[in-house]
Order: C-alpha cells, then structure tokens, then sequence
C-alpha cells in the first residue's frame, strides 16, 4: 500500500510541473524521479524510479508518465484556456480521463497558499543555469505547511504556464525536493531534468484523445483510481 501511494505522489507531482517562467518554449524534457532521506535498504528495494516526460509548447503542457507496463497517465494544462485534464490508460480497459474547468481550477487553488525565497544559490541542470528556491506552500483548509526545494531556470516557459501549480513562481523548476512524509519519515522526493531537447510541438498533442471516457461515468473505477486523479 505504501508503494502505491508513493506512486500517486509520483504522478501528482510530476502532473505538476506545467509552470511559470520568462520565455516561451517548445520542446521536451524528461525528468527522473526517485526516493531520497532515507538508508533503509528495503524501503529503496521497494522503491521504484520513475521516468516522466513533459512536453512544453507556449502556454500548454503535457506530462505522461508510464509507472509500468499496464498503466500510463497523461496530464494537460491549458494556460489560456485555463482547463486541466488527467487521462489514465490502463491495458485491457481503455482510458478515461477527468477534466476541470476554470471555475474548478480556481476553487482548487484558492486553498493553496505560496511564499518563495528566492537564494543565491545556482546549479546547472541539463545545461540550463537554475537558482535555487526554498517554497513554503501552505494548506489554507487545515494551515498545514510543507517545505519544497526548486532549482528553477528563467529560460522555459510562458506566464500562463504556471495556472495549475506554484503559482506566482519566477521559473520553471528543473529540479524539486518534496518531503513525503506519509511515506516515511524523513524521505523526499527527489525529480530532476536529464535530458531537454528543443524541437516543433503539434497543438493536437494536447488534445483530450477521442474514446477516453469521462471517469464520472463510473463510480466504482473513479474510487479506485481518486488517488491519481489528485482527489482524496
């Protein structure tokens, strides 16, 4: 069960990394994800490293990670549009997808709260100059804080790419350390960009796919899989 709610913090996260920088990009990037903060060799056995693979066009985004070899998780955003949408295919049963609208979006992220400390502190990642900074994102329902990491770089991105997560941030993050406490105490996510490769994108690639089925359409399904839906 651990294992698998780690996985759901794998997808959710790397969902999240449509985000906010100076200039407009085109092109892809794949990030490594894996479990950090601990030496416990069976929780490292158990864990598995993740591959997700963003690609970026002005103010759209699409993140597609494949945890095995049944399942794949597709995430667009939207910037101008401000629309969201999850599609989760699963071999010998076909996608759905749960798409959100403006007004929902913004109803989500008026319960977030963020304050950036921008350090002069840089690395280079993937040959992009990244600064570092330490966010403080902040539960508004319950005042619950949780402390992230960024190195982020002012070279990718559009404004309107940030809409769905860290919102108001000054770059797109090529690196992020979030603590994953539920999981085990003390662990942290570690997601970093190992490869970023320019190139022409289509606008169909962020369209939602013409037989995915609306998750709503199936109560039973929709509860197995909340978790990577981002809901509770």
């Amino acid at each position: 069960m651990k294992k698998l709610s780690f996985l759901f913090l794998v997808i959710l996260f790397s969902a999240s990394y449509s985000l906010h920088a100076q200039k407009q990009f085109s092109g892809e990037i794949i990030f490594e994800s894996k479990i950090g903060g601990t030496a416990d060799p069976i929780l490292l056995a158990t864990s598995e490293n993740f591959t997700q693979t963003v690609t970026i066009i002005g103010d759209k985004s699409k993140a597609v990670m494949k945890p095995n070899e049944m399942v794949a998780v597709t995430q667009v955003w939207d910037g101008e549009k401000e629309t969201n949408f999850v599609v989760i295919e699963i071999t010998g049963m076909g996608k759905y997808y749960k798409k959100w609208t403006p007004a929902q979006m913004k109803e989500k992220l008026n319960l977030k709260d963020f304050n950036y400390s921008y350090e002069d502190d840089f690395k280079t990642i993937c040959d992009y100059k990244c600064q570092k900074v330490v966010v403080t994102a902040t539960n508004l329902e319950d005042n619950s804080q949780k402390e992230i990491t960024l190195y982020v770089t002012k070279e990718i991105g559009t404004p309107k790419l940030n809409g769905d997560n860290f919102i108001g941030l000054k770059g797109y993050p090529l690196m992020a350390i979030t603590p994953i406490d539920d999981y085990c105490e003390g662990c942290v996510q570690i997601t970093e960009a190992v490869k970023i490769t320019p190139k022409k994108i289509k606008d169909a690639d962020f369209t939602l796919p013409d037989d995915a089925k609306n998750i709503d359409d199936n109560p039973e399904l929709r509860e197995m899989l909340k978790g990577a839906f981002g809901e509770e």
